[in-house]
C-alpha cells in the first residue's frame, strides 16, 4: 500500500496505489484569496470542497507564511464530530466545521499576522499500530510512480 500526495493550486489529493485499483480523495479550494480589514469582530472563511470522501475522512488545515514551513492548525473528521487543534492554536482564533462534502476554516479576530496561505489536505485512514517491526528494503519493495514502497514486517510473539 503506497500513499502518493499531490499538491496543486486547487488543493491536494491523496491516492493509494493498489494492484489494478486507483482510489482517490480530491480536494478543491476555489477561492484565490480572501482580503479582510482587521476590524473588531472580523473573521475570514476558507472553504475546501471534498470529492470522494466519507464520514471517516479527516481534513487537515495548514497555514504557510513566506519563508516558513507550513504549520498544521487543526484537523477534523468530515462527519464534524471530532476536531483537534495543534498546540498554540486556540479555539478563539481558529475554528472549523465540516459536512460530508465541504470543510470550512474560520480565522477569527483578524490581525496582520494572520496573513498567509491556508491549505486543506487529507488522507482517509488514520491508524496507529505499536508493533515490534523491522523495515526491509529488498525484493518485497516495489515502485509506485516515482515512489519506492517499503513493507513493514513484524513477527508475532
Amino acid at each position: 500500500l503506497k500513499w502518493l500526495v499531490v499538491l496543486s493550486p486547487h488543493g491536494c489529493f491523496l491516492s493509494f496505489c493498489l494492484p489494478a485499483v486507483l482510489w482517490a480523495i480530491h480536494l478543491e479550494q476555489e477561492q484565490i484569496s480572501v482580503t479582510k480589514q482587521p476590524l473588531q469582530g472580523s473573521f475570514a472563511k476558507v472553504t475546501c470542497k471534498v470529492f470522494g470522501g466519507s464520514d471517516s475522512t479527516y481534513i487537515h488545515w495548514y497555514r504557510a507564511r513566506a519563508g516558513e514551513a507550513p504549520q498544521r492548525l487543526l484537523y477534523l473528521i468530515l462527519s464534524g464530530s471530532d476536531l483537534k487543534r495543534e498546540a498554540g492554536f486556540s479555539s478563539d482564533k481558529f475554528s472549523a466545521y465540516a459536512t460530508q462534502s465541504i470543510s470550512n476554516l474560520l480565522v477569527h479576530k483578524l490581525e496582520e499576522t494572520d496573513s498567509g496561505c491556508y491549505y486543506c489536505a487529507t488522507w482517509d485512514f488514520t491508524q496507529c499500530h505499536k508493533l515490534p517491526a523491522t523495515l526491509n528494503k529488498n525484493h518485497h519493495s516495489s515502485v509506485c510512480g516515482a515512489q519506492l514502497s517499503y513493507y513493514c514486517c513484524s513477527r508475532a510473539g
